[in-house]
């Protein structure tokens, strides 16, 4: 974590260099000392950070080191921030930051207060070299060692000590192993299988066991080593320990000992690769290769030449911490090992910490235990740890100290637990070890947002620019790899099988909050007297406007906190005040999402630094101009501000802008002008077309579209001519991957108007990598025709919102992706038939066998109010929606009847058709796998007609909302056996009749869970 300190702090030095306001005001030589020395000293920090666990006192150094290292970035993005403002837009008023000085800072006579300031940063740069002089003449005293053979024989001593520490074999305590049964007998399961999907005859099929520190990978391996069917099966066996050094020759030689059980003589590698190979000719084996940690496939490929003599369905068994190793290993199976459950964790710690007490003391006992393992978050090394260091206490008292306390300062715990997880942290490259420690300010168990953990690493510096790809995609890269090297779990994906969500183990946040110190913070308020923040440089703050007194004392100790980098509140007040930004000269991040507040202090534009500020979720109606001033920001989150009215006409200054969230902004009505100045930007999830005298003109905002990439929502398309569509070239923005068009006005149009509207929405052809489409609002008489055009093959997601004019849907059943169709107030709808499919003729002469909405899973109309007819049609003898889960019927009192044909996959219906709310068309369709309906919002329906709810045998859970003159149920209900749950809400008449002692009670008897709105 301070070797990227570091790397950072000399890289900025040496672009700093590069200023000649430097040599102005004499600092170049200060800058180069400073930089000279940070590089000694980062040929110190290998040793270093190896001895930092034992050594209390390298510790310390580095922690003054790392102290030196953020104040001098301080120092060097003031400097750089300085620079920023000659890069300002041209504001007109002759100042040394206009373009037309772009250089000014040369000229001491026009900029005299400007040279100050810088020389005033040189002063303090020459302070830092004179501390961190002293940090780097501390080395000898503490031994650390710069000459690489030295180090290098070192190192590999303590290295060779380490690992036979670690070095596993192949025999287990089997009695000692509780809740890996299911995982053995998959792997098992998997080594005897001799389907064409395991066997591979030119390379063994690989089996990769992938899983965190301490989470029983080994021993899963050794399981199934020592299995009968394992023993039967395979002619020879061979374990290796490998750990981090991947030795081609080592490991060979290793694999012989292993099957021969004897030494084998130290040859060089192609004579032991000759004789593993006759070894293993026409042999079935198994081997398994333990903690693995390299991913290096060329070697992996000299390694495996050997096997390749061996009979169909050998097998290889690889265990890992990091899924990449895995992949690198080519064709092979991954098995992700998950924590142990409570229970299981509890018997784990049950045989170690209570092996020697009598009954009744562990029946005293076994609740506090229960708790303790909880802690331990489903790691079977961590309860072994634990179970041992308890086994000494005897008495509750002791038991509860412990559960109360943070038990994983105890030595014993530490020793035992943190080496196992140190190795991953260690494993990591430099500038991933700050993104790991910085994951220590969120709660634990919390869910962790990919996209907004990267953009603050980016806030902070983390993240550096390979010059080739956008600096967020390479955050999203160092995401994934924390997540394969399983220092991240429980993945959450979108529907692209994208990464959005992570959470953390326990005991690995507690790895970070280890490795980050003093430097990373989370504070609950609620909770403590007092605080100190003097120190801290990234913190999560809880706090709640119920407890005045507190609310005061936390603005009181954060007038002190000066250092901070980061600060998120998790918080209810109300209220920032104004004075509190005077004293955070270095904040990168600021998060006050949620937080109620309805007004920003003016005084948040002295934040010179920030780079992250998300405002979501409050009650604020505009920013202060002063936001203009924060050059540096990159990310402006607004999401959910409903009250948002205006942004700063500034705006236009802030050229690292590369974010801008405006999300569910209803009332903002336009974009400042000059916004085409912002170069930088890369989201802008709303585009306001023209709004006036002040709003930004298409003409602007079309400079912009060039690098946008995300969520794009476009309002008031009525106002873009058929040349500025063209010009846009929006077919080109292959970065969009979701875009909304919206048109504004009630004013009617004429046959001209309505003309130019449909040609604009035909030019504004959107590239084919689009995956979400929505059209709301538009007054033309039909839709373009690209949105039923296949290629479009990405679209999984089209919303069709108040386009009133249209007659016809169009053939969205053409579209090979869509899995989510929402059909809103399109008015003039009086009949869906086989155009809808994707039938041109509408005639069934689609072509032979075609499948119309092949994926389409969630299908919903909505106040649909002149709509009659539904045929469900799928070309020529072509099926229809096959894979239809859902269906949402709302507002639709003239559709006469369902669909014969609706899917059988069908699992959930939703309905409110019309005034009596339901179709008179007769019976529901069969619907076998029908188990969820809904019926909601028939204010005029008094009872369901005969038979009309069918055979639907498979229903388990039937809800009835709104339904107020609904008075009893069919009889038929006594019939549906599979029902489970049944709610009633807001239909008093009905759940008169179905309380307790009511007439239709029992009709719904067998039903276990019955609920009623109050």
């Amino acid at each position: 974590m301070v070797d990227s300190l570091v790397s950072i702090a000399v890289e900025k030095l040496n672009t700093i260099l590069q200023d000649e306001v430097a040599s102005l005001v004499g600092v170049t030589n200060e800058i180069e000392n400073l930089s000279s020395t940070f590089i000694s000293i980062q040929a110190l920090l290998e040793d270093a950070e190896s001895r930092r666990v034992k050594d209390r006192s390298v510790m310390i150094w580095l922690q003054k080191l790392k102290d030196v290292a953020y104040d001098v970035d301080d120092i060097l993005d003031e400097w750089m921030t300085e620079s920023l403002k000659s890069q300002a837009p041209d504001e007109g008023d002759g100042s040394c930051f206009s373009k037309k000085n772009v250089r000014s800072f040369l000229s001491p006579v026009a900029c005299f207060n400007h040279v100050i300031l810088r020389h005033k940063i040189g002063s303090r740069i020459k302070q830092a070299q004179k501390r961190l002089a002293y940090i780097g003449g501390e080395k000898n005293q503490l031994g650390l060692r710069v000459d690489s053979g030295e180090r290098e024989r070192v190192d590999g001593e303590v290295r060779r000590a380490e690992i036979r520490e670690r070095e596993t074999g192949s025999l287990i305590d089997r009695p000692s192993i509780v809740g890996r049964e299911d995982d053995k007998n998959r792997v098992v399961d998997l080594l005897l299988e001799e389907s064409s999907e395991g066997v591979n005859y030119q390379v063994p099929f690989v089996i990769s066991i992938v899983g965190m520190g301490g989470v029983g990978k080994t021993t899963i391996a050794q399981l199934t080593y020592n299995d009968e069917r394992i023993q039967r099966h395979f002619h020879m066996k061979m374990w290796v320990c490998v750990s981090e050094d991947f030795d081609v020759k080592r490991i060979t030689k290793s694999s012989i000992e292993s099957a021969t059980g004897t030494g084998c003589e130290s040859l060089d590698l192609a004579p032991l690769q000759d004789r593993l190979r006759c070894m293993l000719h026409s042999k079935r084996f198994l081997l398994v290769l333990d903690d693995v940690w390299s991913n290096d496939r060329e070697m992996w490929d000299k390694l495996i030449l050997p096997f390749q003599d061996g009979a169909p369905g050998s097998r290889i068994i690889v265990t890992t911490r990091r899924e990449d190793v895995a992949l690198a290993m080519g064709r092979a199976h991954i098995h992700k090992l998950a924590v142990l459950s409570d229970d299981d964790c509890w018997l784990v710690f049950r045989r170690r910490a209570l092996e020697h007490q009598n009954a009744e003391e562990h029946s005293e006992l076994e609740a506090i235990g229960k708790e303790i393992v909880k802690k331990c978050g489903g790691l079977p090394l961590a309860a072994k740890t634990i179970g041992s260091a308890m086994c000494l206490r005897r008495t509750r008292r002791e038991w509860e100290l412990v559960l109360q306390s943070d038990i994983w300062n105890s030595h014993d715990v530490l020793k035992g637990v943190l080496p196992a997880l140190l190795l991953s942290y260690h494993d990591l490259p430099p500038a991933l070890k700050q993104c790991f420690a910085y994951f220590s300010i969120f709660p634990k168990d919390w869910q962790i947002e990919k996209d907004m953990i990267v953009k603050l690493w980016v806030a902070q510096g983390f993240i550096r620019s390979d010059g080739s790809r956008d600096i967020e995609e390479i955050g999203g890269l160092y995401f994934d790899d924390l997540l394969r090297r399983s220092l991240l779990q429980d993945a959450e994906l979108d529907d692209d099988k994208n990464i959005v969500k992570c959470k953390m183990h326990d005991l690995v946040h507690d790895l970070a909050q280890s490795v980050a110190g003093s430097d990373c913070s989370l504070e609950d308020i609620r909770e403590q007297a007092s605080l100190n923040l003097s120190n801290v440089r990234h913190s999560v703050l809880v706090v709640s406007d119920e407890d005045g007194a507190k609310v005061a004392s936390i603005w009181a100790t954060l007038y002190k906190a000066n250092k901070l980098r980061t600060l998120l509140c998790d918080s209810t007040f109300s209220r920032v005040p104004n004075n509190l930004f005077h004293h955070f000269r270095h904040l990168r991040a600021l998060d006050l999402n949620h937080t109620g507040i309805m007004k920003l202090p003016g005084t948040v534009g002295k934040l010179k630094q920030l780079r992250y500020l998300d405002l979501s979720w409050t009650s604020i109606e505009e920013l202060p101009e002063e936001v203009s001033n924060c050059g540096n920001l990159q990310t402006l989150i607004l999401n959910y501000c409903f009250k948002l009215k205006k942004l700063p006409r500034g705006l236009r200054k802030m050229i690292n802008l590369r974010h801008l969230e405006l999300e569910n902004t209803h009332e903002l009505m336009y974009l400042p002008q000059g916004m085409g100045s912002l170069s930088s930007l890369r989201m802008l999830t709303k585009l306001i077309v023209e709004g006036g005298m002040e709003g930004c003109k298409w003409g602007e905002l079309k400079q912009l579209m060039n690098h946008l990439q995300g969520k794009l929502q476009v309002i008031g398309l009525e106002k873009v001519s058929r040349a500025e569509a063209t010009e846009a070239e929006l077919y080109k923005k292959q970065k969009l991957y979701a875009i909304s068009y919206e048109y504004r006005g009630d004013e009617a149009l004429d046959d001209d108007e309505v003309k130019k509207m449909e040609d604009v929405l035909e030019i504004l052809q959107p590239h084919t990598n689009l995956k979400e489409l929505e059209i709301k609002d538009y007054k033309g008489w039909k839709l373009p025709k690209w949105i039923e055009d296949p290629v479009f093959s990405n679209l999984v997601k089209v919303m069709l919102s108040c386009c009133n004019k249209c007659k016809q849907l169009p053939g969205l059943g053409k579209l090979p992706s869509l899995k989510f169709l929402s059909i809103y107030r399109m008015e003039e709808v009086r009949k869906v038939g086989g155009e809808f499919s994707g039938d041109d003729n509408n005639d069934g002469s689609g072509g032979d066998g075609v499948v119309s909405f092949p994926k389409l899973h969630t299908l919903g109309f909505s106040n649909m109010q002149n709509w009659e007819e539904w045929e469900l049609r799928g070309g020529d003898d072509g099926e229809c929606t096959p894979s239809l889960l859902e269906l949402q019927m709302d507002e639709c009192p003239k559709l006469k009847e369902f669909p014969s044909n609706l899917p059988p996959l069908l699992q959930k219906l939703s309905l409110s058709i019309g005034n009596d709310g339901l179709p008179s068309g007769g019976p529901l369709p069969i619907l076998p796998n029908l188990n969820h309906l809904v019926i909601w919002g028939c204010s005029e329906l008094t009872s369901f007609p005969c038979g009309w709810l069918g055979q639907l045998k498979a229903l388990q859970t039937l809800e009835i909302w709104f339904c107020s003159n609904l008075r009893s149920l069919p009889e038929e209900f006594q019939h549906f056996t599979m029902l489970q749950k049944l709610k009633i809400w807001r239909s008093p008449l009905l759940e008169e009749r179905c309380r307790e002692g009511g007439e239709d009670r029992y009709k719904i008897a067998h039903i276990p869970n019955i609920s009623f709105d109050y």
